[in-house]
C-alpha cells in the first residue's frame, strides 16, 4: 500500500473516531448548552478553524439566535439574527451565506434538523492557514451534524420541559396565592382590610411597590373634566394607590377618563389622562371587565426586579383584579344591607310612633256612627285624622294631608297633631285655633312644605257641626234626601302665610246624614293606566251604600278604591277617611 493510501486510511480512521466520540458524549448529555459547546468546539478544531457559532431557531420569531460563541467579536450570545429560512441538510459557503453571517466573518453554514424540523444552524469561519475546505471535511461536518443533531433536539426537548415545568410552577404558586387571597378576601366585608390584601398579593407576588386601582361609579364631580367617548364620559373613583404621589389620587378621589377595554402599556396611554398616570412611574393599566363594561382599572408600576410584565402575569393581576373588584362590590352590598335594615328599624319605630299619635280606639259620640281608615303609602305617612271627646259630650274630628311622603311628611304631620292637641284645652274659637295652627307651622317648616287641614266641633244638643277648612278637600255632607253638600268655609292651607284669617262654616248632621271627610289619596288614587278615581266615583259610591252603617259605607269605599287601583301593593298617597253616620 502507498504512503499516500496509508495517510487517507489513517485520517479516515481519525474522522471516524472522532465522530463517534463527539456523539457519545453529546448524546450522552441533556444540557443544551454543554451540547451546543461540544459540537461547535469539534467542529473548529477539527477543520482547524478560530471562529464559530452555534444557532437555535426560533420558530415563533422566524429568527436565529447565537446560543454559542466562539472567536467573534462583534457577535454575542443571544444575539438575534434574521435569516432566509434554510431547508434540512443545507450547506452553504462564501457568497451563499446570508449577509449576517457573512457580516460576522462565517464562511461556511450547514442546517441542524431533526427530521423535517429545523433545529438551528452552524456556522464557521475560515480555516486558519487560509485554504478552501476539502470534500473530505465538508463530508466530516455533515456527518458530524447530523449525528448530533438527535442530541441537540432532546436537549431542546429537555430544555422545553424545564421551561414549561417553571411555568407549571409559576401557574401552581399562582393559583395557590389566588386561593389563599380569595378565601381572605372572602372572610371579611371590611373595606380597608380588603384594600391592605389587594397591596399585599401585588406586593408578595409581582414586587411592586406602585400601584392605583379604580373603581367606576356613577356619581358625577363637578372639578373633574367629562371626556367624551363613544359611550359617554367615564367618572372612576380611586380605592388605593400606593407610591405615586399625593393629591388628585388620594383614595375617594372622583377623576374622568377614557373608559379602558383592553391591557395597556401606559408608555402608548389611549388618553392625556392616562399619560398623566405614566408620569407618575405607572406602566401598566389592566382593566377590570364584568358584563362587557369596564368597571376598574388596577394600574401598576414596573416590578422591582426590573423585569418585564408576561402575559401570565397580566393573568394573574387581571384575576387578582376582579377577586378585589367581586369582595368590595359584596363589602359595598352588605353595608347597603345593613344600612337598609337601619333604616327599616327606624321606620319601623317612626311608624310605631306615629299610630301612637292617633286615636286606636273611635270614642262614642252621641248621635253619631264613626269609622275611621288610615293607610300609608310607604311605612310612615303625611296624613292625619283625630277624633277627640270635648267637654259637653262634644267631638273634635280632625284631617290633615302634608305635601309629599316619608319621613319628612310625618315629622311635620306630628308637629301638627302637637299643636293642635295643645290648643285643645284652650277656651278659643275654631278660627282662632287654626290661626294659631297655622303660626306654628309657619314658623316651623320651609316655604316648599304645607298642610291641609279640616277640623269640626260637633255638639249633640242641637246636631249642629261648626268647621273651618283649610284648604283641605271639601268634605262631602250626603243629606237623606240625596241632597250633596260640600264643606269648603275655611281659608288658605296651612304653612304659606302667617297671620292668615279663617272664618268657619256651620252646618247640621241629622240621622241618616253621611259625611264623608278624606285625604286627595282616596279620589287620586291612580288606576293601573294612570287615571284618578276622582270626587264623582267617591259620590257615586257613597250613594250606592248611604243607608248602611258608617264603618260598611267606609269599607264599600275601600273595596271601590282597591278594584280600582287593581289592589296595588303600594299606593300613590296616602289614604285616610273619616265616615260618619248620622243616627
Amino acid at each position: 500500500m502507498a504512503e499516500s493510501d496509508q495517510k487517507v486510511e489513517r485520517t479516515e480512521r481519525f474522522d471516524l473516531r472522532a465522530l463517534y466520540e463527539t456523539s457519545r458524549i453529546l448524546n450522552s448529555s441533556l444540557e443544551l448548552e454543554f451540547v451546543l459547546n461540544n459540537l461547535l468546539l469539534t467542529a473548529m478544531s477539527k477543520l482547524l478553524v478560530t471562529r464559530g457559532v452555534a444557532f437555535l431557531f426560533d420558530p415563533l420569531t422566524s429568527t436565529y439566535s447565537a446560543a454559542a460563541v466562539k472567536g467573534v467579536r462583534n457577535l454575542e450570545t443571544g444575539t438575534r439574527l434574521e435569516m432566509p429560512s434554510v431547508t434540512p441538510g443545507s450547506l452553504m459557503q462564501g457568497d451563499e451565506l446570508p449577509k449576517p453571517l457573512q457580516e460576522a466573518g462565517m464562511h461556511l453554514a450547514i442546517s441542524v434538523a431533526y427530521g423535517d424540523r429545523i433545529l438551528g444552524l452552524l456556522a464557521i469561519g475560515k480555516k486558519a492557514l487560509g485554504q478552501a475546505f476539502e470534500s473530505r471535511e465538508l463530508e466530516f461536518i455533515h456527518s458530524l451534524v447530523n449525528m448530533s443533531s438527535a442530541a441537540v433536539h432532546n436537549s431542546l426537548m429537555v430544555e422545553e420541559l424545564k421551561l414549561a415545568n417553571r411555568d407549571l410552577d409559576g401557574k401552581v404558586q399562582q393559583l395557590n396565592t389566588l386561593f389563599d387571597l380569595s378565601q381572605e378576601f372572602n372572610a371579611t366585608v371590611d373595606r380597608d382590610r380588603l384594600i391592605n390584601l389587594l397591596s399585599l398579593g401585588l406586593m408578595g407576588q409581582m414586587l411592586v411597590s406602585k400601584h392605583l386601582f379604580i373603581l367606576g361609579s356613577d356619581e358625577a364631580s363637578t372639578g373633574a373634566q367629562v371626556l367624551k367617548t363613544e359611550k359617554g364620559p367615564r367618572y372612576f373613583r380611586v380605592v388605593t394607590s400606593k407610591g405615586i404621589g399625593p393629591e388628585a389620587l388620594e383614595p375617594g378621589t372622583l377623576t374622568c377618563l377614557c373608559s379602558l377595554e383592553m391591557v395597556h402599556l401606559l408608555d402608548d396611554a389611549p388618553s392625556a389622562e392616562w399619560e398623566a398616570f405614566a408620569d407618575r412611574g405607572l406602566v401598566l393599566a389592566i382593566p377590570i371587565r364584568q358584563k362587557g363594561e369596564t368597571c376598574g382599572v388596577l394600574c401598576l408600576g414596573p416590578k422591582m426586579t426590573g423585569k418585564p410584565y408576561e402575559p401570565d402575569d397580566v393573568e394573574f393581576l387581571t384575576s387578582l383584579g376582579n377577586l378585589a373588584f367581586v369582595s368590595l362590590q359584596n363589602s359595598v352590598l352588605v353595608e347597603q344591607q345593613l344600612e337598609k335594615q337601619r333604616l327599616e328599624e327606624e321606620m319601623r319605630l317612626a311608624r310605631q310612633i306615629q299610630e301612637g299619635l292617633q286615636p286606636t280606639e273611635v270614642p262614642e259620640v252621641e248621635g253619631l256612627e264613626i269609622a275611621t281608615l288610615a293607610i300609608p303609602s310607604r311605612h310612615v305617612a303625611g296624613d292625619y285624622f283625630d277624633v277627640v271627646e270635648l267637654e259637653g259630650n262634644r267631638a273634635l274630628l280632625a284631617i290633615a294631608d302634608v305635601t309629599g311622603k316619608g319621613m319628612p311628611a310625618s315629622l311635620l304631620m306630628s308637629n301638627l297633631q302637637a299643636a293642635l292637641h295643645s290648643i285643645i284645652p284652650m277656651d278659643i274659637t275654631l278660627e282662632e285655633a287654626t290661626a294659631n295652627i297655622n303660626r306654628v307651622i309657619c314658623r316651623n317648616t320651609g316655604y316648599d312644605k304645607f298642610i291641609t287641614f279640616f277640623h269640626g266641633i260637633y255638639k249633640p244638643t242641637d246636631r249642629s257641626f261648626r268647621y273651618v277648612n283649610a284648604g283641605h278637600n271639601p268634605p262631602m255632607l250626603l243629606r237623606t234626601s240625596g241632597e250633596m253638600e260640600e264643606l269648603d268655609k275655611g281659608g288658605l292651607l296651612l304653612g304659606v302665610l302667617l297671620g292668615m284669617p279663617y272664618e268657619a262654616g256651620t252646618t247640621t248632621i241629622n240621622p241618616g246624614d253621611v259625611l264623608a271627610i278624606f285625604t286627595d289619596g282616596v279620589t287620586e288614587a291612580m288606576s293601573p293606566d294612570g287615571e284618578e278615581w276622582e270626587e264623582p266615583r267617591l259620590e257615586a259610591c257613597l250613594r250606592e251604600v248611604a243607608d248602611k252603617s258608617a264603618q260598611e259605607i267606609l269599607d264599600h269605599v275601600r273595596e271601590a278604591v282597591r278594584d280600582w287601583t287593581d289592589d296595588a301593593p303600594v299606593l300613590s298617597d296616602d289614604l285616610t277617611m273619616i265616615v260618619v253616620k248620622g243616627r
